[in-house]
């Protein structure tokens, strides 16, 4: 623990007094953290320690999927969830698509008559429109029957989620997107469904926005993404404690610089 107490000391926010860097070292090992290493991006967050979306099981299929669609300007449907998480989440996954060229329909179900996950009557009537991509966020892990319902219908089911598959595994879709799902090593498996939406953002405005400062893109989208980090009561550690951090920051500085108008 010494050395950590003394590690901190090096750290960019420097604790010159001994009594609070030896007391912040005991927080530290006391939740997991022994070395400045990991203190690090615990203390002082930064974008660099966002991981790469591809690491995460499906992702590049989603990605080439969502590119394609916007290229040919497909139909595309956002599928969500009522809650915070859910909602935040079609605005990101929406946003982004529409920052990168592509249109979007989105639809939020509602809590009493149409309850939690994807229904196969609305995946019906979004084909019989003309959408030929549905992506779903925060839900979806267990949507068996919709999953085949697209299949007969003839649209293409990415689906996005964070939520743990059950034991007949996962639906068949076009791809999956869930750090929780078996085989997938993404390091930080406590994304909340709008973390996954937002990492999606950020591989496609990496492939389509190249030109763009992806730092202030990702800043923007992590306003949001904070949100549900916090309302959805996911752990602070790893990613989701980026995101927090620098978006409820992002935040701040938009209220000081609206209050100044």
């Amino acid at each position: 623990m010494q050395a950590l107490a003394d590690g901190i000391a090096s750290l960019p926010f420097l604790l010159t007094n001994l009594v609070l860097r030896n007391t912040l070292a005991k927080l530290l090992v006391l939740r997991g953290i022994d070395s400045p290493e990991s203190a690090l991006p615990f203390l002082s967050p930064s974008i660099t320690h966002l991981h790469s979306p591809y690491l995460m099981t499906g992702m590049k299929a989603a990605v080439d999927r969502l590119d394609a669609a916007i290229e040919r300007k497909e139909g595309i449907l956002v599928y969500g969830d009522y809650d915070v998480d859910g909602t935040t989440a079609v605005v990101i996954l929406k946003t982004a698509i529409e920052l990168c060229g592509g249109t979007a329909d989105f639809h939020v179900p509602h809590r009493i008559r149409e309850g939690y996950d994807l229904r196969g009557d609305v995946i019906e009537r979004a084909a019989a429109a003309g959408i030929r991509l549905v992506i779903s966020v925060d839900a979806g892990t267990r949507a068996f029957a919709a999953a085949e319902s697209a299949r007969r219908a003839g649209v293409d089911l990415i689906i996005t989620d964070h939520h743990l598959p059950g034991q007949d595994g996962l639906p068949h879709a076009f791809a999956v997107v869930n750090p929780n799902q078996p085989g997938c090593e993404y390091p930080c498996k406590a994304l909340c469904g709008a973390g996954i939406a937002f990492k999606l953002a950020q591989a496609l405005m990496e492939r389509r926005l190249a030109h763009r400062d992806q730092s202030q893109l990702l800043l923007s989208f992590m306003k949001i993404a904070a949100i549900a980090t916090i309302a959805d009561s996911v752990p602070l550690v790893g990613e989701n404690r980026v995101i927090a951090s620098l978006g409820l920051n992002a935040f701040w500085k938009w209220r000081n610089w609206a209050a100044s108008l």
